[in-house]
C-alpha cells in the first residue's frame, strides 16, 4: 500500500511569556536511529515552507532510521529547550508517502530520557507513548494514505519543575480530527517526579519519521506550510484561526 503525507504544522503559543512562539526554524537530527547507514536519505530544509526527509534503498540493517526536525528559536543552532512552566499548542495536518507502509510512522516527535511520540503508526493507529509524554491511544482510526489533523497541547501545573512538590500535575491534551471534527484525549496528567516537563534537563518537540528498512521501498515525510504567529495573545489566535480556515476550504 501506498500512502501519501503531507503535514502542515500550525504553532500557537499559549502565552508571550514562555518563548516557545518565538520559534523561527528547525534544527534538522538525522538518523538518530541508524540502523541502516547505507539508506539513500535527502533532507529539504526551506522552513517554514517545507521540511521533508526522502529516504529509499535501505540496504541491510537491524531495527529502524529515525529523523527529527526540533523547533528553535536561534535560526536552528540549537533545539528549543522547553520547560516545566511553558505552555504550547502544537497542530499539525499529517500525510504520508511511504511503500510500503509497513514499519513507517510519522508525527510530533520529542526528546527527554527516551525519545517520544504521538502520531500515526502502520496498522492505522494514533497513539502517544515514550519520553515524558503520558501514554494514550486512539486505537485503530487513521485510514493511511487519508490525511490526518494532530494537535498537543501542554498546560502546566502548579509545580516548580525541580521537585516533587506540587499538588496540580502539567497535562497533555492529545488531539486528531480525520474529517469528522476533532476527538480528544481530555487532559491527561504527566506522571514525572516532578508532575510535568522536568525543568533541569533539556526537553525537545518537532515532528519527524521513523523508518523501519527492509529490501526496496521508500518512505517521504513532507512538512510543508509551517505558520509560526508572532508572540502576541490576540495575534496568535487570528493567525492560527485563519490558517485553520484555509487548510478546510
Amino acid at each position: 500500500m501506498k500512502t501519501r503525507a503531507v503535514l502542515m504544522l500550525t504553532v500557537v503559543g499559549a502565552a508571550a511569556a514562555t518563548g516557545v512562539a518565538q520559534i523561527d526554524s528547525v534544527q534538522i537530527r538525522e538518523r538518530l536511529f541508524n540502523d541502516f547507514p547505507d539508506s539513500e536519505l535527502t533532507v529539504t530544509n526551506n522552513f517554514p515552507s517545507e521540511v521533508t526527509f526522502s529516504e529509499t534503498n535501505f540496504g541491510n540493517g537491524n531495527f529502524a532510521n529515525r529523523h527529527s526536525a526540533f523547533f528553535s528559536e536561534d535560526g536552528g543552532a540549537t533545539a528549543k529547550d522547553i520547560d516545566y512552566g511553558d505552555s504550547f499548542d502544537f497542530q499539525v495536518t499529517l500525510d504520508l508517502d511511504a511503500s510500503p507502509i509497513d514499519g513507517r510512522e510519522a508525527g510530533f516527535h520529542t526528546d527527554l530520557f527516551g525519545f517520544g511520540f504521538f502520531g500515526v503508526l502502520p496498522n492505522g493507529e494514533i497513539a502517544a507513548f515514550g519520553s515524558v509524554l503520558p501514554f494514550h491511544s486512539f486505537g485503530a482510526v487513521w485510514t493511511p494514505g487519508e490525511p490526518v489533523d494532530l494537535r498537543i497541547i501542554h498546560t502546566p501545573g502548579d509545580g516548580d519543575g525541580t521537585s516533587d512538590q506540587f499538588t496540580i500535575a502539567s497535562t497533555i491534551e492529545y488531539l486528531y480530527d480525520d474529517g469528522g471534527g476533532w476527538v480528544s484525549s481530555g487532559a491527561v496528567d504527566m506522571t514525572t517526579t516532578e508532575g510535568g516537563i522536568p525543568s533541569n534537563f533539556d526537553f525537545f518537540v518537532g515532528v519527524g519519521v521513523q523508518n523501519q528498512g527492509g529490501p526496496g521501498g521508500s518512505s517521504v515525510a513532507s512538512f510543508t506550510n509551517f505558520i509560526v504567529p508572532a508572540p502576541a495573545g490576540v495575534g496568535l489566535l487570528g493567525l492560527a484561526g485563519a490558517a485553520l480556515l484555509r487548510r478546510r476550504r
